[in-house]
């Protein structure tokens, strides 16, 4: 069985996604870098491509970074370039990913004000000023993880389920769609290595959701975007509280506003 050929940065990302295939549970990690220098190959990407079982894609601007993460799903964003450029872009990627894990790496390091607001942000700050040795085991650090949570099973779904399937053949959207017009009432429930979101569904209706720290509508909005992972739904399992006060039509078209102004918002930046 051949295994199909995915977008890499070098060989040994290869290698890694045939041992993923072969051993069946293990997951790749997937990482988006935006180095907006198409000929530097610095050390930390170097690293990066040596590193087991981590799957790369370079983007070269922000809106391309922005378009990529909407279509795909990834364990970890990465932006590279001056510090204060880097989490400027890193804060427009948070304002509309809000579970996305992102690292900002500079050569400088950034100032109490920068620090501080990536803090805010959630984004965590590297220095790539050090030496290779250090750097590499900074960088192994942080892949290792993402390692812990993919080795996370995500099987063990009971096959009584009324309704089982992967996200990369379904979207989450199309799926929930289907079940508001099927009247269905029960649980839903989706599993990636980015954790596990729960929908609660009544006669149609999304009544409850969450995901990590979010909740109702900014919980259906972030499983929206997700695009690896497996889901089921479980009969009959409802909700005491309701965070979703919205129909599902209006809900599909605050996400698709929602995506029109994040597609703005990245044309203004790149035009700066």
């Amino acid at each position: 069985m051949r295994v199909p050929e995915q977008p890499r940065a070098g060989r040994a990302g290869q290698d890694s996604c045939s041992r993923s295939a072969q051993l069946g549970t293990a997951l790749e990690t997937r990482l988006l870098i935006l180095n907006p220098d198409p000929v530097f190959q610095d050390a930390a990407l170097a690293i990066f491509d040596i590193i087991p079982s981590v799957e790369l894609r370079i983007v070269r601007s922000l809106s391309e970074a922005i378009c990529t993460l909407m279509r795909e799903a990834f364990d970890l964003f990465v932006v590279e370039g001056e510090a204060a450029v880097a989490i400027e872009q890193a804060t427009h990627a948070r304002q509309h990913f809000p579970s996305l894990e992102i690292l900002c790496l500079s050569a400088s390091k950034p100032g109490t004000a920068l620090t501080a607001e990536a803090d805010v942000q959630n984004i965590e700050l590297m220095e790539t000023n050090v030496s290779h040795w250090r750097l590499q085991r900074r960088l192994r650090n942080v892949m290792a993880e993402f390692e812990v949570k993919s080795g996370t099973p995500v099987e063990g779904i009971d096959p009584c389920h009324s309704l089982i399937g992967n996200l990369n053949q379904f979207s989450a959207a199309d799926i929930l769609q289907m079940s508001c017009l099927g009247q269905r009432s029960g649980r839903f429930t989706f599993k990636s290595s980015r954790g596990t979101s729960e929908i609660y569904m009544h006669h149609g209706v999304i009544r409850h959701a969450v995901y990590d720290s979010l909740e109702g509508e900014e919980a259906v909005a972030e499983i929206f975007r997700w695009r690896q992972g497996r889901f089921y739904f479980e009969e009959q399992i409802i909700s005491q509280i309701q965070t979703v006060q919205r129909p599902w039509n209006q809900l599909l078209i605050a996400n698709l506003q929602r995506l029109d102004e994040t597609m703005e918002t990245v044309a203004n930046f790149s035009q700066r």
